[in-house]
């Protein structure tokens, strides 16, 4: 390569040298016919002011001696003095003033010189030829000179290293070798040979370091793939724009086939309350998660309950972009738990023999009743207790008692079935009613009273072949304010109840 670019540059080079050396031998001899004709021009004024034609054909036959010169021809005022024998009338001659032998500011003639273009021409290209031949052989010495030198100094080193630089092969460490071209010399190519050989060994170092890291990452992928897929419980990102992004087996399980993040909200039977959570994620931009317990209805139709935790996971690039959000949320199926809290707290409010609420639970409803008392309702709270109960208990046995008291309370709860009654065994063989209804008359009342006492009062079935029947005494109190207390409601009914007592039982009384 080095050897055709110095042809190239020698013939581009001989070339413009040639021209020069062509044009410089053609100034050269235009300025050298200039000096010889220059020479004769006083000579021959001489000659035309003393009218000597043989001095003048003596001065034209010397000038045409001279190779450069192909004619000449001495003039006057009167026309041609002398002229040569070979006279070029194709070419221009050059024309020299005759200046007056004594008086310098006239002028007596004219010596005309007619050059040999022809031979200036020969000579200007022989000359030019000779100078790119010399420049040809300088230029091909040097070049070969200097492919000799490149190729010792450079090439041949940078051959063998690109031939050992072949035969290391990055994909395996084990081959990562430092290349050794048997290179001493402290040059240019010295410091790369030295630059690879780093960068091999950095190559090297950082290439096992990546395998290795490559290798405990795997790892840790498949510890965490299996975490995850195997997870008792659900775990999904999802996405405020795109929807759900990554979800395990039991995500899928519980979700289904749900992808948007709209869907996912309105699965649950309170969708505004995860609505709130993703909002105040989503407005307070905070790291603490937030934890929910949903029901929601699977596939079944079956009441589910999970235990919801929403976390907002930070990325600054996707906030600096739009403002989608990336939520993790965990689903834990909680539903069991809730069952038995359901069951613990039915059991710890209600009755286990009648079903009705306990005193405690009563208690809390009761409560809640008397607080939503208004001007355009009656509230009243209504004290039962059985008569005569203890001779059925030593009569037909405990049993006979349990049945007495499950169907007193079933007929109770039969009569006040609205949503907000409540019905509640006080304890032994007392219940307690608290309702409320439209303003009732006071005749109202009273047939809702003797109503429930005719009714506790019809026989009840214990065997095939025992019956028995039962009275009741009941003492009712009316709220008229949300302020009064439930234990003065209840003292003033307990009252009514004994006074009924005192007076014969099965009978009520309203206070």
């Amino acid at each position: 390569m080095v050897g055709v670019v110095g042809i190239l540059v020698s013939i581009a080079g001989s070339f413009i040298v040639f021209q020069l050396a062509q044009a410089e031998q053609q100034r050269f001899s235009a300025h050298l016919l200039n000096q010889i004709a220059q020479g004769s021009v006083k000579p021959a004024a001489i000659s035309v002011y003393v009218n000597d034609i043989e001095l003048a054909q003596e001065i034209l036959a010397s000038l045409q001696i001279n190779d450069l010169i192909l004619a000449a021809e001495i003039r006057n005022e009167n026309g041609v003095v002398a002229e040569t024998s070979l006279k070029d009338l194709s070419g221009s001659p050059i024309a020299f003033a005759l200046p007056h032998p004594f008086l310098d500011s006239d002028v007596v003639g004219e010596l005309l010189v007619y050059p040999d273009n022809v031979f200036i021409q020969s000579l200007a290209i022989s000359d030019a030829r000779n100078s790119v031949w010399e420049m040809m052989l300088v230029s091909m010495a040097l070049t070969l000179t200097m492919y000799v030198a490149i190729y010792q100094l450079l090439s041949r080193p940078l051959i063998k290293l690109s031939t050992a630089f072949e035969r290391v092969d990055p994909s395996n460490p084990e081959l990562l070798e430092k290349i050794d071209i048997q290179y001493t010399r402290k040059d240019e190519v010295g410091f790369l040979i030295s630059g690879i050989n780093r960068l091999i060994h950095a190559v090297r170092i950082n290439f096992v370091a990546e395998r290795r890291l490559r290798m405990r990452t795997e790892k840790l992928e498949q510890r965490f793939r299996l975490v995850f897929d195997k997870a008792s419980v659900g775990i999904g990102l999802i996405s405020t724009h795109k929807g759900i992004l990554l979800e395990n087996p039991v995500f899928h399980d519980i979700v289904g086939q749900i992808c948007s993040l709209h869907d996912f909200v309105n699965m649950f039977d309170n969708p505004e309350v995860v609505s709130e959570a993703i909002h105040e994620l989503r407005t307070t931009q905070q790291s603490s998660p937030i934890t929910i317990d949903l029901s929601y209805q699977n596939s079944e139709q079956q009441t589910r309950w999970v235990n919801c935790l929403f976390a907002l996971v930070i990325d600054q690039r996707s906030t600096e972009r739009n403002d989608d959000m990336l939520i993790e949320v965990i689903l834990n199926d909680v539903t069991e738990r809730k069952e038995k809290e359901a069951k613990s707290k039915y059991l710890a409010q209600h009755d286990a023999l009648t079903g009705l609420l306990n005193r405690h639970g009563g208690e809390i409803k009761l409560q809640a009743l008397l607080q939503s008392i208004t001007n355009k309702t009656m509230t009243a709270v209504m004290l039962i207790d059985l008569d005569n109960f203890k001779p059925i208990n030593d009569s037909y046995g405990h049993d006979a008692g349990d049945v007495v008291l499950q169907e007193t309370a079933q007929r109770i709860k039969r009569l006040f079935n609205d949503d907000d009654d409540v019905c509640c065994r006080w304890g032994g063989d007392e219940f307690v009613v608290g309702f409320r209804r439209d303003v009732l008359l006071p005749s109202a009342l009273e047939t809702l009273c003797n109503t429930l006492l005719h009714g506790i009062e019809m026989p009840i079935t214990l065997t095939n072949t025992q019956h028995c029947a039962i009275s009741a005494s009941i003492g009712v109190a009316v709220a008229y304010s949300p302020t009064q207390s439930l234990e003065a409601l209840l003292n003033e009914a307990d009252e009514a109840m004994y006074q009924v007592k005192r007076e014969g039982r099965s009978n009520y009384m309203i206070v």
